[in-house]
């Protein structure tokens, strides 16, 4: 029985590495929607869970007349399919727990505004205009969203953050030097949802530059933490980028 069993499961283990592929790398071009991306990939998962238990009993029921290189097939198959689902159903239930929001700012009393990417968001996409009642549920479940206050001069604070703006890749959309500001669409590393990010830069004393950034998703109702921890790496690099000591010149070298 192993020798018509074996063939089958091969086909439903390639096939379901075929849709979790396709489901990613088709929102990744833009083939379909994130949304159709999100579903597929969940039916994958539904598959690879129901490949796993098809695994197990043909373990079970092939004990005696599988050969040993069935049995380590049907084993292979059981731990890939096993290790696929559960690393997909842990992030879920991972992220579960947060809140439905996807824009999140260090300043939630007047946060950055958006000044080009307006243009160039869709309708079907959501809406740019800050909602407040999201300020209280930022505060209690992403406590580390917080500006960054430096002394160095504004112009340095500015180079840098475009520097690190750089360094991730972001798709950089608007430079105000003048103004302080900063607007970038950055990607997910898996997925490649394109979410919006503006920094803004304030002199809030004469030795005193405020940083202030803002980052939200183009699409779905809940965004899994990625914009608070974006935010949260940014202005950790930045800090440290402007605390770092300079590089001695080669003249103090001689």
């Amino acid at each position: 029985m192993s020798r018509y069993i074996s063939p089958v499961l091969y086909i439903l283990l390639m096939l379901v590495g075929c849709v979790a592929f396709i489901s990613i790398a088709g929102v990744r071009v833009g083939i379909f929607e994130p949304l159709t991306g999100f579903s597929l990939l969940r039916k994958s998962v539904f598959a690879s869970l129901f490949l796993s238990l098809l695994a197990a009993v043909s373990l079970g029921i092939c004990r005696k007349e599988c050969n040993l290189a069935s049995r380590r097939f049907f084993i292979l198959v059981l731990i890939v399919s096993l290790v696929y689902s559960v690393m997909w159903i842990a992030f879920y239930f991972q992220r579960s727990g947060l809140p439905d929001i996807n824009d999140i700012t260090t300043d939630t009393e007047v946060p950055p505004t958006f000044l080009n990417v307006n243009f160039i968001r869709s309708s079907k996409e959501n809406d740019l205009s800050y909602n407040s009642e999201w300020a209280s549920i930022q505060q209690k479940y992403y406590p580390g969203v917080q500006p960054l206050f430096s002394t160095k001069d504004k112009s340095t604070i500015y180079a840098a953050a475009v520097m690190l703006v750089k360094e991730r890749n972001w798709e950089i959309v608007a430079l105000y030097s003048g103004a302080g500001i900063i607007e970038a669409t950055a990607r997910t590393p898996i997925f490649g949802f394109r979410d919006d990010v503006v920094i803004r830069l304030t002199q809030v004393e004469k030795n005193q530059v405020r940083v202030d950034m803002r980052s939200c998703s183009r699409v779905g109702r809940g965004d899994f933490g990625v914009n608070a921890e974006r935010i949260e790496s940014f202005m950790k690099d930045l800090s440290n980028s402007l605390n770092r000591p300079p590089m001695p010149s080669v003249n103090s070298l001689r």
